[in-house]
């Protein structure tokens, strides 16, 4: 299933990149590379056997395209990468959740906003980057909220807005829960569960049998606990730029 929750991850960010105007498809991969190398800017979809290693390695020196490599967990291309100067950066726990029906019914959806406008796609794009700590643009947000398979929310707390989501509903018809974040002065206060369950509800009322998610470490050991297996790992890889 590793393979089916990184393409799921992958559509996510192709749609991403083609409403937002900054997809592009060459031979052999898919980059998105939105200004000021903001959120999402990746090269994925790599074919191995069609790419040519030296001109993605000129494009991202020369920084027409991010530096970072994202592939599903695959011997050959990590192999054929790092003999080609690349390093492994980063590695997040692919998941997924077989829903069986469970609802939470502790989640009062009046705790949460749905993103409907360009005001709250601002809000959206301010809380992910202070959660994050990369930037994300409130243009790249604007073209999703209007698309019937995304949903973005943000969490109230008090008066504000200390927490977001995105679930998007791929074609196939699994849903994929992403962008969950909390900002640093709320976390530990069970914000990104109830946006986590909120989600996997709405995946319920997409009629989606499954939930996918990747995760870092930690991450994986909250989602864990809510019933979420592992299956695989994503790997990007960078270039040294010294």
């Amino acid at each position: 299933m590793n393979k089916e929750i990184i393409e799921h991850l992958f559509e996510f960010w192709k749609q991403i990149g083609d409403k937002g105007g900054f997809l592009k498809k060459e031979k052999g991969f898919n980059s998105t590379n939105p200004p000021e190398n903001s959120w999402p800017s990746k090269v994925f979809n790599v074919d191995i056997e069609n790419l040519d290693l030296k001109e993605l390695e000129q494009k991202i020196h020369s920084k027409k395209l991010p530096n970072s490599v994202a592939v599903y967990e695959q011997e050959s291309t990590g192999k054929i990468l790092t003999s080609n100067g690349y390093s492994l950066t980063s590695t997040l726990k692919a998941m997924a959740l077989i829903t069986n029906g469970i609802i939470y019914n502790n989640i009062n959806e009046s705790d949460f906003l749905e993103v409907c406008s360009k005001y709250d796609a601002g809000l959206f794009a301010q809380v992910a980057s202070d959660s994050f700590g990369y930037p994300v643009k409130t243009s790249t947000i604007i073209p999703l909220y209007n698309d019937s398979a995304f949903k973005l929310f943000l969490g109230k707390h008090q008066g504000s807005f200390p927490s977001c989501g995105i679930i998007y509903l791929d074609k196939k018809g699994n849903s994929g829960i992403h962008m969950i974040g909390t900002k640093a002065e709320y976390r530990g206060m069970g914000l990104g569960k109830k946006m986590t369950q909120l989600l996997v509800n709405e995946a319920l009322k997409n009629q989606s049998k499954k939930v996918y998610l990747v995760a870092s470490q930690a991450g994986e050991r909250i989602y864990s606990k809510m019933g979420f297996e592992t299956y695989g790992v994503l790997e990007s890889y960078s270039l040294p730029m010294n």
